[in-house]
């Protein structure tokens, strides 16, 4: 169990407010208006006891408009995506472990529901729930207990690395098309990992004749493709500025942020923290090559 910093409340008596009750104490009243149209707030008053991943009003407003239009008019989708920022039970931030699951209240299938990934990076001061860092944790209700996060979750179908690249084919063909060929499909469904998956524009800005000979050498394209995954669920909250990360290949990647723009070595993050069963995904612009790699040479 990890030791709780200060960012973490210390875990006190039980509130004699209710779980939606709290969550207008502690500000979140744009997460209250949501809970109340969707028909849960009854649900989240009951005995429970629930833990609620709690988004700040700031973190609704970030929302695109279209986004928020179409929660506003799709009252089962809104109501998919406040379940999925709940868990059954009263969870604490000291009994959270990096990359533990725990299914939320979304459902999957008629049988499973959506798992939630919780990431702890730099010895327990940042802990992400899918992604959203958790900004007030341990926050006690009458029926559970709330921890803040600052991004709104969202259930995605959940795929893993492959079953991704696959359903978004006309982003990732060719990057498709190279996993095959590497015989790299089961190594991706494993993991945890951290992708960084250059689109196809990436990939055509390598001369037509050289891709060809990269996808046909996979000694070569194995280790291009290693390249651009790291062991483990690293989330753009996580990233620092100068931070050299390991790649499965061997080598590292450097990471720099500038004025709130990611780049890995020369390569622009173009979208971020797609969440994959077994990590995450971050799109690239250019495809990244590994130090003395000679792509020229094949």
């Amino acid at each position: 169990m990890m030791r709780l910093l200060v960012l973490f409340a210390f875990v006190g008596f039980a509130s004699a407010l209710t779980i939606p009750e709290l969550a207008t104490q502690l500000g979140a009243t744009e997460l209250v208006k949501l809970v109340t149209q969707a028909g849960l707030a009854d649900t989240l008053s009951s005995k429970g006891p629930f833990t609620v991943f709690g988004p700040t009003n700031d973190a609704f407003a970030k929302l695109p408009k279209s986004v928020l239009d179409l929660l506003m008019k799709n009252k089962q989708l809104l109501i998919e995506v406040l379940k999925y920022h709940v868990v059954s039970g009263s969870v604490y931030s000291s009994q959270l472990t990096n990359e533990l699951t725990a299914p939320s209240l979304a459902p999957l299938s008629a049988t499973a529901f959506v798992n939630i990934r919780f990431n702890i990076y730099n010895g327990g001061k940042l802990i992400t729930a899918d992604g959203s860092p958790v900004v007030l944790a341990n926050q006690n209700a009458s029926n559970g207990v709330i921890h803040v996060v600052n991004r709104v979750m969202w259930p995605l179908p959940f795929l893993n690395v492959p079953g991704l690249i696959t359903r978004e084919q006309a982003q990732f063909s060719t990057l498709l098309t190279a996993v095959e060929k590497a015989n790299l499909v089961a190594t991706l469904s494993g993991g945890p990992f951290t992708v960084f998956a250059p689109t196809n524009a990436a990939f055509a800005k390598i001369p037509a004749d050289v891709l060809n000979k990269l996808l046909a050498n996979i000694t070569a394209l194995t280790d291009v493709l290693t390249y651009h995954v790291i062991s483990g669920t690293f989330w753009s909250a996580s990233l620092s500025d100068g931070e050299t990360p390991k790649t499965v290949e061997g080598k590292t990647v450097k990471i720099s942020i500038n004025a709130g723009k990611v780049s890995v070595n020369n390569a622009n993050v173009q979208e971020a923290d797609i969440s994959v069963t077994n990590g995450v995904i971050h799109v690239i612009d250019t495809v990244l090559l590994p130090p003395s790699f000679n792509i020229n040479s094949l």
